[in-house]
């Protein structure tokens, strides 16, 4: 707590409230958005010219009290080495995007597909043998300079049975 305090220096009181401070981020060549580096907030959703963008909202960050998150995260990362990814945390039940964030398990998918937005679910796929890494790119997600085709990227292969009953 006193390291979050120091970190975000004149906004003590945020931190006893609970609100993260977020980080300006440019995701697009002249267009900026608010991002939270400890879960996967973002705002606003279309990211806009950096003149345009409004102050920040407040933010009060899901992942800030729930110790349970860090363990998986940090096993992860010890798994890993330097070039693959880490495995995934959950897959979407509809297009098969892959989530790294445990808390958005059994939320909606993200991905847009067509234009519209992917009415799956992001189904838990925390088990060791849920995932293969993808013998194309060894788990780097990318073959040369382009992205690698079987995985789309994220270097892992899901695979259990993903058949319908």
């Amino acid at each position: 707590m006193d390291r979050r305090r120091e970190a975000l220096g004149a906004l003590p009181n945020l931190v006893d409230r609970g609100l993260m401070s977020l980080e300006k981020r440019q995701v697009f060549p002249d267009l900026f958005r608010y991002v939270c580096d400890s879960c996967a907030f973002d705002w606003p959703r279309t990211p806009v010219k950096e003149s345009d963008l409004p102050p920040p909202p407040a933010h009060s960050c899901p992942n800030e009290n729930r110790p349970d998150l860090k363990p998986v995260l940090e096993k992860q990362e010890k798994r890993t080495s330097e070039s693959t990814k880490p495995k995934p945390v959950a897959v979407c039940t509809r297009c098969g995007a892959v989530s790294y964030a445990p808390n958005l398990i059994n939320g909606q998918c993200a991905q847009t597909v067509a234009g519209k937005r992917c009415v799956g679910v992001n189904g838990s796929a925390l088990n060791a043998d849920d995932w293969k890494q993808c013998a194309e790119c060894a788990g780097t997600g990318s073959i040369g300079t382009a992205r690698c085709g079987p995985c789309d990227g994220a270097g892992w292969l899901y695979a259990r049975n993903r058949g319908r009953r």
